[in-house]
C-alpha cells in the first residue's frame, strides 16, 4: 500500500464499509462497453488491497446518466450511506462516474467533508477535509461536467449538420426503407407499397380517422406496423386508430425530409428537474424541412388536405372553430350553422328522434342563449337549395360514384391477393423447415409443427377472403347504369328518400357548403339564411319558424295560483296545475321554477308562517294524534273536523281549532280505549261510521292527503 494512502486511511475508515460506485451512461453503452463495467467492478480488489475486507458495489445506476436529470437510484442510496457514516471510502475510475453536473458534486463533496468519507480513484485517495484535496476534486468535478456539455455540443451540432443535408437516418415509417447508400426509398415488398397506398385512398372515402379504423377492423384488411424495436421488423396486424393517425400525419409519405418536430424542454417539478418533449409541430416550423427529398406515396397539398381533415375532426368542444367529424344524427346541418348575431358556431341537441340546433351566445359560463330552433324545416329548406344546385351534375357525380366503388372494390381484391401470395410463401416456408427437421427429435419438430399448422390456417383464411371478395358483383353493370341515369335525374327524390344514409347526406352537404348562418328576424316567426357555397356564392333564403301551440288558459289561473300559494310551495304548485291539465301561457308544463316566475311577475307572495301554522294536512293532523289514516276519514265523516280543499288534487287543510277541540280529543281517546269511535250520529246530523256508503261527500273521495 502507497504510504501516503496509508496515512489517509486510519482504523475509523476500515471500520465502515468501502464503496465501489458502478455507473454507465446509457443501455447502449451497457450493451456494448462491456469492458468498462467490467474495469469498474474490478476496483472491488483495490478496496481489498487498501485494507477492506468486504467492499460493497453499487451498480443501481447502470444505464442512467449522471447530468442532473435522471433519477438515480444507486447514488441517493451512496449518499444515505454516507450520511449515516456507514461509508469509509468511494471508489469509482473517474469523477465523471459519480456525478456529471455541479449539484450532485458539491452535495457529495460536502458530505463526505463533514463525515469524513474519502474518494479514491484509480490513481488518487482524496481526503474531504483537507482544503487542497477537496480544492483538486471541485476542479476535476468541474471539468467533467463541461466534458458533457461539449460532448452534447459536438453531437448535436454533428447531427444538425446532417440534418440539414437530409442525410440523417431515423427510424421511417411503415412504406420506407434506406437502401444501401443511405438514401430514403420506397419499401421494395410490393404489399407493403400497396397497403400505404390503400390507406390513402380510403382515408379520402372516410370521414374521419376513426371511421377509417372501423373499415380496416370490419373488412380484416391487414397493415403493416413497424417495430422501432427488433431492427424495424414487420408485423401485419388490424391498425389501431392511433396508429393510423400518426401515420397520415407524417410527412415522409409527401416526399418530405423533416428533422428537429420535438422539442426538449426542461422543468422543475417536485424539487426536480424533468426533461420532457413537446408535441410534434408542424413540418414548416421544424428546423429542417425538405420538400422532395425522395419519393412520396401522396403530394404535398394532399398531406395539407389530410392534416386539416384530420384537425378539423377533432371534438368540437375542444375547438370552437372546427366542424366535427360528420357522425350517425339525423341533424344534417351540424358543423355548417354559424349564429350571425355573436359568430358561434350552432350546437345540437337529440332527444327521442328529434333535434333541436340552438347558440349558447359563444359557449361562455352564464351568456344567454341566442336563439334556438327545430332541425326539420331548415334541413328541408337547405336540401332544397342544394338539390337546386347539382341538379344539372347529378348524372356524372352518380357515375362517378359508382366508379369509385368499383375501383374500391379493386383495390380490395388486390390487396386480398398480395395477402394470400404473402401467407402462400410462409406456409411454404415453414413446411421446408419442417421438413427439414428430424422427425425423432419432437422438441423441435412439434414447435415446427405447430408454426407449419398456423400459418396453413392463415392462408386457408387468406384465400377465402379473397374468394369472398372476388364473388362480389361490380357495382357499375349495364343495368345499374340506366338505373342510376333515371335516378339522377330526379335527384330530389334520392335526396328525400327515408332510407338515405344521413351520413351521405351530410359529407354531400360538406362538399358543397362551407357554412350557413343563420339569424332569427325581429318577429321570431321566421330565420334568415345566408348559404356560402363552396365556390364562393351566396344564397338568401327564409325558413318560417313553427307557431308553438299554447294552451287554453284557466279563466282564474291567478286568482288559482294565490289560492295555491297561500298554503302551498312552488313545487306543489306546479303538480296541482299539471294533474289539473292546466299549461303555461307558451304550453308548456309546470314546473317550480315557471310557477315561481308566475308569482314573482303577478306580485303574488308565498306562503308566510302564521298561515302555515293556524293549519294542519291530513298526514300532520295523524301525526299529531297518533291515529291512522281511516280514523281521520272517520272524525271527516262524523263531521268532528271539516277539511278545507282549494281546488282539485291539493292536500286537505284542518284547523288546529277543530284538532284541539274536547269533541275531537274525546273521540280520539275514546278509540284508542275500545278500538272504535262511539255508536251514533253527530251534532251535525252525520251518519256514524258504520252507516256503510252514506255520507261520504264527494270532495272527501278525492281529496289528496
Amino acid at each position: 500500500m502507497n504510504r501516503e494512502f496509508a496515512r489517509l486511511i486510519t482504523s475509523e475508515h476500515l471500520a465502515r464499509q468501502a464503496v465501489v460506485y458502478v455507473r454507465q451512461s446509457t443501455a447502449e453503452q451497457v450493451r456494448e462497453n462491456v469492458e468498462s463495467t467490467r474495469l469498474q467492478r474490478d476496483l472491488r480488489e483495490k478496496a481489498i488491497t487498501l485494507g477492506w475486507r468486504h467492499p460493497v458495489v453499487i451498480d443501481e445506476d447502470l444505464g442512467i446518466s449522471a447530468g442532473g436529470y435522471a433519477e438515480r437510484p444507486g447514488f441517493r442510496d451512496l449518499m444515505t450511506r454516507v450520511a449515516m457514516r456507514q461509508v469509509g471510502i468511494i471508489i469509482c475510475v473517474d469523477a465523471s462516474r459519480l456525478s456529471r453536473n455541479s449539484r450532485d458534486w458539491a452535495h457529495l463533496l460536502e458530505l463526505c467533508g463533514y463525515f469524513e468519507t474519502l474518494i479514491a480513484d484509480a490513481d488518487q485517495v482524496y481526503d474531504l477535509s483537507h482544503p487542497n484535496d477537496r480544492l483538486v476534486m471541485g476542479i476535476k468535478g468541474t471539468v467533467s461536467e463541461m466534458e458533457l456539455g461539449l460532448i452534447r455540443q459536438r453531437l448535436r451540432s454533428g447531427t444538425e449538420a446532417k440534418a440539414a443535408r437530409g442525410e440523417l437516418r431515423f427510424h421511417l415509417p411503415s412504406g420506407y426503407v434506406h437502401d444501401a447508400e443511405g438514401e430514403i426509398v420506397p419499401d421494395p415488398d410490393r404489399r407493403v407499397r400497396v397497403a400505404i397506398e390503400t390507406m390513402f385512398s380510403q382515408f379520402d372515402r372516410c370521414t374521419s380517422v376513426r371511421q377509417l379504423s372501423i373499415w380496416y377492423r370490419d373488412t380484416r384488411t391487414l397493415f403493416p406496423s413497424k417495430s422501432c424495436r427488433h431492427d424495424g421488423a414487420i408485423r401485419w396486424q388490424v391498425p389501431t386508430s392511433n396508429t393510423l393517425r400518426k401515420l397520415l400525419a407524417h410527412p415522409t409519405f409527401a416526399g418530405v425530409y423533416v428533422f428537429g418536430r420535438r422539442q426538449t424542454v426542461v422543468e422543475y417539478v417536485d424539487g426536480k428537474l424533468i426533461k420532457r418533449q413537446t408535441a410534434p409541430r408542424s413540418p414548416e416550423e421544424a428546423k429542417v424541412c425538405i420538400h422532395d427529398h425522395h419519393a412520396g406515396y401522396i403530394s404535398w397539398e394532399k398531406y395539407l388536405e389530410n392534416r386539416a381533415k384530420i384537425s378539423e375532426n377533432r371534438p368540437r368542444w375542444t375547438m370552437r372553430e372546427n366542424r366535427g367529424a360528420v357522425r350517425e344524427g339525423l341533424a344534417l346541418l351540424v358543423g355548417l350553422l354559424r349564429c350571425a348575431q355573436c359568430g358561434g358556431r350552432v350546437r345540437v341537441g337529440y332527444k327521442k328522434a328529434s333535434a333541436l340546433y340552438y347558440c349558447d351566445g359563444g359557449h361562455e359560463k352564464g351568456s344567454k342563449r341566442c336563439m334556438s330552433f327545430g332541425s326539420n324545416l331548415i334541413d328541408a329548406r337547405v336540401g332544397e337549395e342544394l338539390c337546386r344546385a347539382l341538379e344539372p351534375c347529378s348524372l356524372q357525380a352518380a357515375i362517378q360514384a359508382a366508379e369509385l366503388k368499383d375501383s374500391q372494390r379493386a383495390e380490395e381484391l388486390e390487396n386480398a391477393r398480395l395477402q394470400v401470395e404473402a401467407a402462400r410463401y410462409q406456409a411454404d416456408r415453414a413446411f421446408e423447415q419442417f421438413d427439414l427437421c428430424d422427425p425423432k427429435n419432437r422438441h423441435v419438430a412439434g414447435t415446427l409443427e405447430e408454426r407449419l399448422n398456423e400459418k396453413l390456417a392463415e392462408r386457408q383464411a387468406a384465400g377465402d377472403r379473397y374468394e369472398e371478395i372476388a364473388k362480389a358483383d361490380p357495382v357499375l353493370t349495364e343495368e345499374r347504369r340506366a338505373r342510376l341515369e333515371v335516378l339522377a335525374r330526379d335527384f330530389p327524390s334520392v335526396w328525400n328518400h327515408p332510407q338515405a344514409n344521413p351520413k351521405l347526406r351530410k359529407r354531400l352537404l360538406r362538399a358543397a357548403i362551407h357554412e350557413v348562418l343563420v339569424k332569427p328576424l325581429d318577429d321570431q316567426h321566421q330565420l334568415e339564411v345566408i348559404i356560402h357555397w363552396q365556390g364562393g356564392v351566396h344564397t338568401r333564403t327564409l325558413v318560417k319558424r313553427p307557431v308553438r301551440k299554447t294552451g287554453k288558459p284557466h279563466e282564474s289561473l291567478e286568482q288559482l295560483v294565490k289560492d295555491l300559494a297561500s298554503q302551498l310551495e312552488d313545487p306543489e304548485i306546479a303538480r296541482i296545475l299539471n294533474m289539473k291539465k292546466i299549461l303555461t301561457s307558451g304550453g308548456l308544463r309546470w314546473t317550480r321554477d315557471r310557477a315561481r316566475d308566475f308569482r314573482r311577475q303577478r306580485h303574488i307572495h308565498g306562503p308566510g308562517k302564521r298561515e302555515r301554522d293556524d293549519s294542519m294536512t291530513m298526514n300532520q293532523v295523524q301525526e299529531y294524534l297518533g291515529i291512522g289514516h281511516n280514523a281521520v276519514l272517520a272524525l271527516a265523516r262524523r263531521g268532528a273536523i271539516t277539511p278545507n280543499q282549494v281546488t282539485d288534487f291539493a292536500p286537505w287543510r284542518v284547523s288546529r281549532a277543530d284538532v284541539d277541540s274536547e269533541e275531537v280529543q274525546g273521540l280520539v281517546r275514546s278509540l284508542k280505549e275500545t278500538g272504535r269511535l262511539p255508536r251514533g250520529g253527530s251534532p251535525k246530523g252525520q251518519p256514524g261510521l258504520f252507516d256503510a256508503g252514506k255520507g261520504v261527500t264527494s270532495e272527501v273521495k278525492k281529496g289528496a292527503l
